[in-house]
């Protein structure tokens, strides 16, 4: 597992990160360990194709079906899109330390949406 996530769950089993509460339709679910690994099982069914061992499903986005993950390729953390390969999956940051200090600074905002794909 790596360190920056091992940190992550010994300071928060889990957390809503610039959660729309109105209408739920925007923010970041980060899940606890049990849920990332039933949802990670599931990542490896859903997208057996692009599934690189080693990935792990960390976060859902509210009000879509993208999924955050720590790649098990050594791409850091990458935003899974539903319908696309993992080619154009984009390549958020190279740690979790990097992308929640960039999530926190664009507010919540898909800034990865200007970077370019993994």
């Amino acid at each position: 597992m790596p360190i920056d996530l091992r940190q992550l769950w010994l300071t928060s089993r889990s957390a809503r990160l610039f959660e729309d509460v109105e209408y739920g339709q925007w923010g970041l679910g980060l899940l606890s360990p049990e849920q990332a690994a039933a949802r990670t099982a599931e990542f490896y069914v859903t997208y057996s194709e692009d599934a690189v061992q080693g990935d792990i499903v960390i976060g859902e986005f509210l009000g879509d079906l993208e999924l955050l993950i720590l790649s098990g390729d050594g791409d850091g953390v990458l935003v899974v899109l539903p319908l696309d390969s993992r080619v154009d999956w984009y390549r958020a940051a190279p740690s979790l330390a990097e992308f929640l200090l960039k999530y926190r600074t664009a507010l919540g905002n898909k800034y990865w949406e200007g970077v370019t794909s993994a």
